[in-house]
């Protein structure tokens, strides 16, 4: 694939110092609970943040992606994240912001309760085609017979390195360098055998919590455990086997192919029974320090193994993205949901310096 026209990007992804952060509260304007938790939690992200408080963004705005705002949205986040860390008042009104957000996005209009993961998930993505570096987006053509068959024959390493460097031939911003990682998924018929596996970018972990009678509390490694869990596909869910040309039993895994320097973690609380929805209130218990990602993540190839078949990415140990265990992460920001699915309040715990206060629970 063609390298596209981009704009080139002079800020470095890095890991940051615990520092003290943005002191200012917001104020809720009925019911926006879900838009200022968020809000708090990114503005803790240090050099994402600072990205915005430097009018860096300015000179990113990519000013032709017809799915972006042309920098109205990026330009909105900026002079909230700045009047926070001004910290000149205890709280402020996001009254600007949000008619900004409105702008784009009439579902948060209204007095409506929302859910902050499908506001995060709006603002980081309308970020993203703001900031878009890529100025002329390649077609986007389905893979090939030919390339299918390839996937499915290089080591998982090689091919999900080459399928992330062509998606950042479409889509690379400030948002993928610190927030988006990559899944892996793999199909195989129980009959024949044949597999087919895809590659997709995420921008978090939606990981279901493990329920059931007698069951109150849960590991966050559990939860995990069950999002890696392989599913058996069969009856309505059946996998239409290329090889068999009709409907066969299979056998589907998710797994972890590239994580992101920043991993955003979202718990599945929704629990279906037939035409209804519950929330599951089961406690997750999480660590503050060195959550351990290694194993859930595919080794590293020995030195020369990749036989020049991917472009070298970034090598440096101090480079974030850089796919060199150990994979571990530290607990820097939660936004909590207290309530029912019908009311309840959006809160976040955002400690003045990540060495500061450990009142996180999810």
């Amino acid at each position: 694939m063609i390298a596209a026209p981009r704009i080139q990007s002079d800020w470095p992804v890095q890991y940051w110092p615990d520092q003290a952060i943005s002191a200012s509260g917001l104020k809720n304007l009925g019911n926006t609970c879900y838009m200022n938790a968020p809000l708090q939690c990114l503005s803790a992200t240090v050099p994402f943040a600072r990205f915005f408080l430097e009018n860096r963004w300015q000179r990113a705005v990519n000013t032709v992606n017809p799915l972006g705002t042309h920098g109205q949205l990026a330009g909105a986040f900026a002079k909230m994240v700045q009047e926070m860390w001004q910290a000149q008042y205890t709280y402020l009104s996001p009254v600007n912001f949000r008619r900004s957000v409105c702008q784009y996005a009439r579902q948060f209009a209204g007095a409506d309760q929302h859910d902050a993961q499908e506001f995060i998930s709006f603002l980081l993505d309308g970020l993203h085609e703001d900031l878009n570096r890529i100025l002329r987006k390649p077609p986007n053509d389905d893979p090939t017979p030919e390339r299918e068959a390839e996937l499915e024959r290089l080591p998982q390493q090689i091919a999900g390195e080459q399928e992330w460097q062509r998606y950042q031939m479409r889509d690379d911003s400030i948002v993928v360098d610190y927030f988006q990682g990559q899944f892996r998924n793999r199909l195989q018929c129980l009959t024949c055998g044949k597999t087919s596996t895809t590659y997709n970018s995420f921008m978090y972990l939606s990981l279901p919590i493990p329920s059931g009678r007698g069951i109150n509390k849960v590991t966050l490694q559990q939860c995990l455990d069950a999002f890696v869990k392989e599913e058996i596909m069969e009856k309505e869910d059946a996998w239409m086997c290329p090889n068999c040309k009709v409907l066969r039993k299979a056998t589907k895994r998710l797994s972890i192919s590239r994580l992101p320097p920043v991993l955003l973690i979202h718990l599945k609380r929704f629990s279906f029974k037939g035409p209804f929805v519950d929330k599951l209130e089961t406690l997750v218990d999480f660590p503050l320090k060195d959550l351990d990602l290694t194993n859930y993540m595919p080794p590293p190839l020995p030195p020369g193994a990749d036989k020049g078949l991917v472009s070298p990415g970034p090598v440096r140990l101090d480079d974030p993205r850089s796919q060199i265990p150990p994979y571990r992460y530290d607990l820097y920001s939660v936004t909590n949901h207290f309530g029912s699915l019908s009311s309840g309040h959006c809160k976040s715990c955002v400690p003045p310096s990540k060495d500061q206060g450990t009142d996180a629970s999810v």
